[in-house]
């Protein structure tokens, strides 16, 4: 069996655990922890712009992960794994490119233990992320390319986003529910 075959499926058993288990991907090295040494502290991203009522988002189950269609800011759509699991909301390099997310300090930097090792990353700020009729403003974002990711993958929807959510995976029905926190 071939090195790249040997890399998807311990990618797909990985991530099966992830969603199984309701942990990161890894759930003693989550892809977006930051060493303590780090200065950078963790704010909190941007109020939600929904309305009150519970938000149903269709997902698409991918390699063993759940994949949400996501707008950011306001014009460009990307797929991103739910990861719940994880702090920050993760996307590529190219897709912070395409949407104009910037590192938002000269202090933006950030290292963060990954599967692949330790790597540094820059932070930055995503005006607006909307998952169906669930958004917030301001989120903090890594922008980091995140290696093997399955095709058309642009990173991971994670805890940046859905601190101020209650949320709901519908297994069977493949849905994701968001209701905003009161």
């Amino acid at each position: 069996m071939g090195s790249v075959n040997r890399l998807l499926i311990t990618f797909a058993v990985i991530a099966i655990g992830a969603v199984v288990g309701g942990q990161t991907i890894l759930s003693r090295m989550p892809l977006d922890q930051s060493f303590l040494t780090t200065r950078f502290s963790t704010p909190t991203s941007g109020q939600v712009t929904a309305g009150s009522e519970d938000s149903v988002i269709p997902l698409e189950r991918l390699a063993g992960v759940w994949v949400a269609r996501v707008e950011l800011n306001d014009f460009h759509e990307a797929r991103l794994i739910v990861d719940t699991g994880a702090t920050f909301t993760t996307i590529s390099e190219d897709l912070a490119f395409d949407v104009g997310i910037q590192s938002d300090s000269a202090n933006s930097r950030i290292n963060l233990l990954t599967a692949g090792g330790k790597v540094q990353a820059e932070m930055g700020v995503a005006r607006r992320i909307r998952v169906g009729n669930a958004g917030r403003d301001d989120v903090r974002v890594v922008v980091h390319t995140i290696p093997n990711l399955p095709d058309g993958i642009d990173g991971l929807l994670g805890l940046s986003f859905f601190d101020r959510f209650l949320v709901r995976l519908d297994h069977s029905n493949h849905q994701l529910h968001l209701s905003p926190r009161t």
